[in-house]
C-alpha cells in the first residue's frame, strides 16, 4: 500500500517542517503550534494504524486464499 506510506511521510515531513519553523522564525503562538502539532501527530498516527490494519488484511486474505508464494 504505497499510498499509505507516502501519506505517512508527507505528514511526518510537514512536522518537522513545521518545528522547523516555529524554531527559526515563531510563526505562531505556543498553543497554536501545539494543536498543530498534535494535529499532525494524530493523523500521522491514523494513517499507520490504517496502513497496517490493511496490510494485515490484504496478507491474511492472500494466505486464506492460498495464492502465497512459499505454500
Amino acid at each position: 500500500m504505497n499510498l499509505g506510506l507516502a501519506a505517512g511521510t508527507i505528514l511526518f515531513v510537514i512536522g518537522v517542517l513545521v518545528g522547523m519553523a516555529q524554531l527559526w522564525f515563531l510563526p505562531w503562538s505556543v498553543e497554536t503550534f501545539v494543536k498543530i502539532e498534535m494535529t499532525l501527530g494524530g493523523l500521522l498516527g491514523i494513517v499507520v494504524v490504517v496502513w497496517y490494519v490493511v496490510k494485515e488484511y490484504r496478507e491474511d486474505k492472500a494466505t486464506r486464499g492460498g495464492s502465497r508464494l512459499d505454500q
